[in-house]
């Protein structure tokens, strides 16, 4: 039997000041509806792997900063990129043989966050079983995108590999294993795969090895770290710079095969699988590649829940996906930050009244 059993999963940003705001709001508009919920990743992390560009590269003694975001003119931070054109790009220095990076920020993060939850537990304000889901992203999603240089990658690869295995620790030393749920974000080994490596304007050149098999590579290796006590899950992702995807897909079938791969791959359970819809796809094509998901246990979370067509688009893609799966969860296509705060019960309730027709 699966052991998520929410009919929504939130992916991890949500427009939200603190993390008490955000456990207060969701558990609240969600409840009955979730197993684990995040703490919106709010401050750096709404931005995703900026927060690491920004708090962690930039600055380190061992790289050298060679292109920052333009200045911002759009509201958004200085540090956040308006596009692919000025993400961040880094260098290791001349010389440096072996990187490492103290600690990522993802742990202390989550260990302030979990106080706010258990916070709220006691007050009523969240169901007692509700798990703190912590998102990160996988090694290649965390460095690739910054890297101009193709002999810096297996370096940074082995430094970001070796310092999240201390954070998960750090995490598991403050939080107990049945209390949280790590997502592992899996978003550049998606480009590299539908692509061939070839994603132009945001890869600049080409790693050793094949995208597939360097992601069920790090996806071993991050997969170790987490005790079976933790829940642990994918979120399968084409992007949401601008809330725009870098690529849309065709269909599920990439998804699907990232999945299985997956699920073959680590020997702890995969707990949860989260696959995008995007807005126009209420079609059978687009669906037909679940009838080769294997994923046993885990349970499917499908993000066709949009805002901008609200509940009535939703359930046309519900209905679309119910013609091919059965015992699915529902979740947004991507994070809910960056969105106005106002629109975030009315979001949230799409979501409810979407898993109560599932």
């Amino acid at each position: 039997m699966p052991r998520m059993n929410g009919s929504v999963l939130l992916l991890g940003s949500v427009t939200g000041d603190t993390a008490s705001e955000v456990f207060h709001l969701c558990g609240q508009e969600l409840k009955g509806c979730v197993s684990t919920l995040p703490d919106g990743e709010t401050g750096y992390r709404c931005y995703w792997i900026n927060f690491l560009a920004a708090t962690l590269y930039d600055g380190h003694p061992d790289l050298e900063t060679i292109n920052r975001p333009d200045p911002a003119e759009d509201g958004r931070p200085g540090w956040a990129p308006s596009g692919y054109h000025d993400h961040w790009r880094f260098k290791i220095k001349d010389g440096v043989e072996q990187l490492r990076f103290e600690q990522l920020g993802y742990a202390n993060d989550a260990i302030r966050s979990y106080q706010d939850l258990c916070d709220l537990r006691e007050q009523g304000g969240i169901d007692p079983s509700v798990r703190l889901q912590v998102a990160m992203p996988m090694t290649e999603s965390a460095i690739r995108p910054f890297l101009p240089n193709a002999a810096d990658f297996p370096k940074m690869w082995a430094a970001y590999e070796e310092a999240m295995a201390r954070e998960v620790e750090k995490m598991l030393r403050n939080i107990p294993a049945h209390d949280l749920a790590i997502q592992w974000d899996v978003c550049m080994e998606v480009f590299a795969a539908e692509t061939n490596d070839k994603a132009e304007g945001l890869f600049l050149y080409t790693p050793e090895g094949q995208p597939l098999a360097r992601y069920t590579k790090a996806l071993d290796a991050l997969a170790k770290c987490v005790p079976d006590d933790v829940l642990m899950g994918l979120h399968i992702c084409y992007g949401d710079l601008g809330h725009q995807h870098f690529l849309q897909p065709k269909d599920l079938a990439m998804s699907v095969k990232i999945a299985n791969l997956g699920k073959q791959q680590v020997e702890r359970p995969i707990d949860f699988y989260h696959m995008t819809v995007p807005r126009e796809r209420a079609d059978d094509a687009y669906f037909e590649p679940l009838k080769d998901l294997d994923i046993g246990d885990g349970k499917l979370y499908l993000g066709l829940v949009h805002h901008t067509d609200g509940l009535d688009g939703s359930l046309k893609r519900l209905e679309a996906a119910k013609r091919h799966a059965s015992g699915f969860g529902v979740a947004a296509e991507c994070g809910l930050a960056r969105r106005p705060a106002e629109l975030m019960p009315e979001l949230l309730g799409v979501h409810r009244e979407v898993a109560a027709k599932l």
